[in-house]
């Protein structure tokens, strides 16, 4: 599957805790310079299941790609709202 044809929270991810959710939603926009081995490691060091981490990497392209609005994120919800890089305008995605 496809992430972006997962329908709804993300069955993975959704269910860590809300502050643990936010470093790794951070990680994955922010972070440029860590491999994905790297990023794998360090969600695994905060507290993620292999698993888990793995999942989460697998969304880094999609986070790096575009600023999410709040809850709002392809982790967390099934209605997705990015900011247009270009014309600086809300999407629902």
């Amino acid at each position: 599957m496809h992430l972006h044809d997962i329908k709804g929270p993300d069955p993975v991810l959704v269910s860590l805790p809300e502050r643990v959710l936010v470093v790794v939603e951070d990680a994955l926009s922010n972070d440029e310079s860590s491999t994905d081995a790297e990023m794998a490691q360090y969600l695994l060091d905060i507290g993620l299941t292999d698993v888990q981490a793995r999942h989460a990497v697998s969304y880094r392209d999609v986070y790096r790609l575009s600023l999410w609005i709040d809850c709002y994120t392809p982790i967390r919800s099934a209605v997705r709202v990015r900011c247009n890089r270009t014309t600086g305008e809300y999407e629902i995605t």
